[in-house]
């Protein structure tokens, strides 16, 4: 059974399509790369800041409901399956490791959760 508010990949019934396409464009396929996850993640900060200006407050709320909604898949995966890597993690949530990552360093900021081990990459 999976956590309440999952949703295979191909449907993202209920995640607005800007979102569903930043995650995509995000997982982008191939080797994970830091640089240019943070630079995406920026750049899409950057609109987001931009378009917050446009979004009502019920739009703003609508985000933050389901951001909490992952933050809290992302946690009950980690404590019902123990240590995890971030593809593991990011399998299980079906979601982009970007995202995953995305989600589990506000779970660090925030006392939640922590990052046992980091590695450099074979490249």
């Amino acid at each position: 059974m999976e956590p309440k508010g999952t949703m295979p990949p191909a449907e993202g019934a209920g995640m607005p399509s800007m979102m569903r396409q930043m995650m995509e464009k995000m997982g982008g396929g191939g080797d994970f790369n830091p640089a240019a996850m943070c630079q995406a993640m920026m750049t899409s900060v950057g609109k987001s800041a931009e378009l917050a200006a446009y979004a009502t407050p019920e739009v703003r709320t609508l985000f933050e409901e389901w951001a909490r909604s992952v933050q809290d898949e992302v946690l009950a995966t980690l404590k019902s399956r123990g240590p995890l890597d971030l593809a593991e993690l990011a399998s299980a949530l079906k979601i982009s490791p970007e995202s995953a990552l995305f989600f589990l360093a506000k779970l660090v900021r925030e006392g939640k959760a922590t990052i046992g081990a980091v590695q450099a990459t074979r490249a």
